[in-house]
């Protein structure tokens, strides 16, 4: 396992340092990450300011694919997408995509969250198709084994499927008469 740094989405609420971002002004030191909302630290003239925001206000939980200080080796970084780059939080960061794949699908079911990916150019795309919040996908069949597919519902087997011959009767009628 080559985790550099991890924080579990199922302990929460988190409190985190974010000491990447903390040499820029206005950007977040500290956070704690609830299930429904987030309260972040920053800097401001006279000390620190706490500012709470709902989780709704990120846009989601990015994957992206950055160079180690090294410079030689890749680094995969996982956080917590805002359109303001100060308060983006870093979740987790490994050295394998496949160490953060799990984690950065139970940090969006956990947030209600979209997955989104970063892409070398700095797009930002979501591979998942959405509608809101509700994911789509190709529609399954209605009857998937041929076994149920042959027999006929079940209201129809009660039915009695009837003949179209009548029976005539021949004979004398007999009428008791007093």
């Amino acid at each position: 396992m080559s985790r550099l740094v991890r924080l579990d989405p199922f302990a929460l609420p988190v409190r985190c340092a974010v000491p990447s971002m903390a040499g820029q002004p206005g950007a977040a030191t500290a956070a704690e990450i609830g299930p429904d909302m987030i309260t972040v630290d920053r800097p401001a003239p006279g000390g620190m300011l706490r500012q709470t925001f709902p989780v709704r206000a990120w846009r989601g939980v990015a994957v992206r694919m950055a160079i180690a200080p090294n410079g030689m080796t890749m680094k995969v970084v996982m956080e917590l997408l805002h359109d303001d780059p100060n308060l983006t939080l870093p979740l987790a960061a490994a050295d394998e995509p496949a160490d953060v794949v799990a984690d950065w699908q139970a940090w969006g079911a956990r947030l209600r969250l979209p997955l989104l990916l970063i892409e070398a150019d700095g797009r930002i795309v979501e591979p998942i198709d959405r509608i809101g919040e509700v994911t789509t996908a190709d529609p399954r069949p209605r009857r998937r084994h041929s076994y149920f597919a042959a027999r006929r519902p079940r209201f129809l087997v009660r039915r009695k499927t009837g003949g179209a011959s009548t029976t005539r009767i021949a004979g004398r009628e007999i009428i008791a008469r007093d």
